[in-house]
């Protein structure tokens, strides 16, 4: 996969002794300098290597449509309206999302990140009180605090001491807003929805928010994320946002909802009319990815059927794996190991996985892990390679 492939005019244009810098800093574990696009099989530190790292589960940010949409429509439009003008790239991406989760209305933003704060500010006349899972994305957290409403944590994944904790802060006639991850980035668990919602049928008014970042595109049997997945629907109660930066292929924040919540967008939310929208090629690759994913469901069935190999495979190395369809698989330190060398091996015999320092982020163990990310472009031969090479090198 020769570099000068995919652009050669744009690294031509940075210095040899730039890009001999570049290289040089890449050798430090901690920064890994992209050569080629993200795919199963890339370029990093101007080497190729079998690639499990990072969100693109389809390989959709590397892929020959996404990226041709991408460089038709900056031909066509440029990088983005500056101006009050809709552009045709940004209109698409609303309406594919509309059809793709089947609803009436889609808010898109700049950035995911942004998604839990519209929420919790579009909602904020219908909550008093905010209950997140004490392991959410920094996202969450950020996002609440700009509603100015009391925030209360609940321990990890637990429905019980969510009940705890309501029973404990709430007054008589609040009403509570739970807001969690659908799936967490570092460990793949899966919140236990249908276990909140039992817990807030005790709150009738209740607001249960998801940020379905890690999910959208590749869990339920429509990709529609964890609410499919756990056959739930809560009409005005139930609420989620999404990205389309990691299993779409794009960029950008999504929120799909009814026409109710698009009037509290409307009426509450500031940062969807001041913020800038998402760059237009973005917006052009994130609406090719959505299309490819509706137009072949069949790349849900590759990666779920590559998340079981991988998931069985360490397994039997001995590591305890929940059997989920999440492709996101965390092997978590133990007593003679040492997962910071062994990432450094891997990457030598040319495999890349991402190291994770305990506690280094959100959901982040308490002990070192490594988290290892499967996609649907990862052929049979890369997965074997991967198990073999880390039973050699574990």
């Amino acid at each position: 996969m020769p570099r000068d492939r995919h652009c050669p005019r744009y690294l031509e244009s940075i210095k040899p002794k730039e890009v001999s810098s570049l290289i040089e800093q890449a050798r430090h574990p901690a920064s890994k300098i992209m050569g080629s696009p993200v795919g199963a099989r890339m370029i990093i530190a101007n080497r190729e290597v079998d690639y499990f790292c990072g969100t693109s589960y389809y390989g959709l940010h590397g892929h020959p449509d996404v990226m041709e949409a991408a460089c038709e429509a900056v031909a066509a439009f440029g990088l983005g309206p500056a101006t009050n003008a809709q552009v045709l790239p940004i209109e698409r991406v609303k309406g594919l999302t509309r059809t793709f989760f089947d609803v009436a209305h889609a808010t898109y933003i700049v950035t995911g990140y942004l998604g839990a704060m519209v929420l919790a500010q579009a909602l904020a006349p219908d909550y008093d009180v905010a209950f997140i899972d004490e392991r959410s994305h920094f996202s969450i957290f950020d996002g609440v605090a700009c509603s100015g409403k009391p925030v209360a944590r609940f321990k990890h994944l637990d429905a019980n001491d969510l009940q705890f904790r309501l029973r404990e802060l709430l007054h008589d006639g609040e009403v509570p807003l739970v807001m969690t991850d659908g799936v967490f980035p570092i460990t793949g668990a899966i919140a236990p929805l249908p276990d909140y919602v039992e817990v807030l049928r005790n709150h009738p008014e209740s607001l249960l928010c998801v940020d379905d970042s890690h999910a959208v595109g590749v869990i339920g049997n429509l990709g529609r994320g964890t609410f499919e997945y756990f056959g739930l629907t809560g009409g005005d109660r139930l609420y989620m946002t999404g990205t389309l930066s990691k299993a779409f292929g794009g960029i950008g924040g999504i929120i799909p909802g009814n026409l109710a919540l698009a009037d509290k967008i409307s009426q509450n939310v500031r940062v969807t009319i001041g913020a800038s929208p998402a760059p237009v090629p973005a917006a052009a690759a994130a609406a090719a990815g959505l299309q490819l994913l509706m137009e072949h469901p069949e790349m849900r069935e590759v990666l779920w059927a590559n998340v079981l190999s991988v998931r069985e495979g360490f397994r039997k190395l001995g590591f305890a794996l929940e059997d989920t369809p999440i492709p996101i698989v965390n092997l978590v330190g133990r007593p003679g190991l040492d997962l910071r060398r062994t990432e450094a091996r891997l990457l030598n015999s040319g495999i890349a996985v991402l190291y994770v320092p305990p506690g280094s982020y959100s959901d982040a163990p308490s002990v070192e892990s490594l988290r290892i990310a499967v996609f649907s472009t990862h052929t049979a031969e890369q997965i074997e390679r991967l198990l073999d090479t880390c039973r050699r090198s574990l």
